[in-house]
């Protein structure tokens, strides 16, 4: 098991309305090139239909550039980074013997339309702690919607701990398509046996609906409302009373960081209102604004907008993250291989159930 869960905790709605919402600087307007990996990442998430998705030839990660390296912030379950052995905290220096990008090292076109499948294997040096080593992979072909739903199912483990088990599901990205709306239905009730339940929501992206929502509550009345501008991550629709009875009703832990965004972070903010939830780890970005396209002469761009004119529970959200009930530091330069965040989660729902 690597990876974390849920736990129960809620606080009167007085004291939600100061504590979830955690002050931070102010959301920059934010251009994403088609020379970032994150670009790919938002473009397939948002594109209208399977054809548009730009599929890429990837290796599993997100990454941040640091000290003319990437550092890797995730790896996906079961794909070639994490199979071959490359983890959080590492960092990723060169490709065949140049320097390492997370796009070009893997994809020779220049433009992204033109993008074909490469099947050769590449040599990677990678450090950690000081030393590097250099390890051997061959990248896969895919839109990185479809690698965060694969790497999604790919992270549903159980495991037991004296007479109880406990569930964990990493939710990579959320989707309002109805297959994968359907297939997050059928991972809770695969769990539903479990004692308590690890949502893992760190490095997520996404767009909220009400129909994930009602796997974990039992109605719709006390779902948060939304008010001013249009928010494209967290369309609710109409509340009602909803499906009383199947939903998961045991403790659950959730876990943030500063990378969960869009509507995994409107997930956690409504998640927090329930009494049996627990959200630990670090407070989230607070981007739940949109991506538009743009193209000039060198390029296609993301442009964000920030969301300022949007009101949750009628206040403001961009720019204020979700401030998680137990605050667990852990910087992703931090190269160990225990997990601190998802160790207190296991240790949190050990003490309940």
């Amino acid at each position: 098991m690597s990876r974390l869960l849920l736990l129960l905790v809620l606080l009167p709605l007085s004291v939600l309305a100061q504590n979830t919402f955690a002050q931070t600087s102010p959301s920059p307007n934010l251009t994403l090139e088609d020379s970032q990996l994150d670009y790919y990442l938002l473009q397939a998430f948002q594109a209208k239909s399977a054809p548009q998705r730009i599929a890429l030839n990837h290796i599993g990660i997100q990454v941040q550039p640091v000290d003319g390296a990437y550092l890797v912030t995730a790896s996906l379950e079961d794909y070639p980074a994490q199979l071959a052995g490359i983890e959080r905290g590492d960092k990723i220096l060169s490709v065949n013997g140049a320097p390492f990008h997370p796009v070009h090292s893997f994809n020779a076109a220049a433009d992204a339309e033109d993008f074909t499948p490469s099947p050769a294997e590449y040599e990677l040096e990678v450090s950690r702690n000081g030393s590097s080593r250099v390890l051997r992979l061959t990248p896969v072909f895919e839109n990185l919607y479809d690698s965060y739903r694969t790497a999604t199912l790919n992270s549903i483990q159980e495991f037991p701990t004296g007479n109880k088990t406990i569930g964990y599901v990493r939710f990579w990205g959320l989707s309002r398509a109805s297959d994968d709306l359907v297939s997050m239905g059928k991972i809770i009730q695969q769990l539903d046996d479990c004692d308590g339940l690890i949502i893992d929501l760190r490095n997520s992206f996404g767009y909220l609906s009400a129909s994930h929502l009602d796997l974990l509550f039992p109605n719709r009345r006390r779902y948060f409302t939304t008010a001013g501008s249009a928010n494209e991550h967290g369309k609710l629709g109409a509340t009602g009373i909803g499906d009383d009875g199947d939903y998961y009703q045991k403790p659950v832990a959730v876990l943030l960081n500063s990378t969960t965004r869009g509507g995994a972070e409107l997930f956690a903010y409504q998640l927090s209102k329930l009494e049996r939830v627990v959200t630990l780890g670090e407070k989230t970005a607070g981007k739940i604004g949109e991506f538009i396209m743009q193209e000039n002469a060198e390029g296609k761009q993301l442009r964000y907008l920030p969301a300022e004119g949007v009101l949750i529970d009628g206040k403001a959200f961009e720019s204020l993250g979700v401030e998680p009930e137990q605050v667990i530091a852990y910087p992703f330069e931090q190269s160990t291989r225990s997990d601190p965040q998802y160790e207190a989660a296991v240790a949190l729902l050990l003490g309940i159930i």
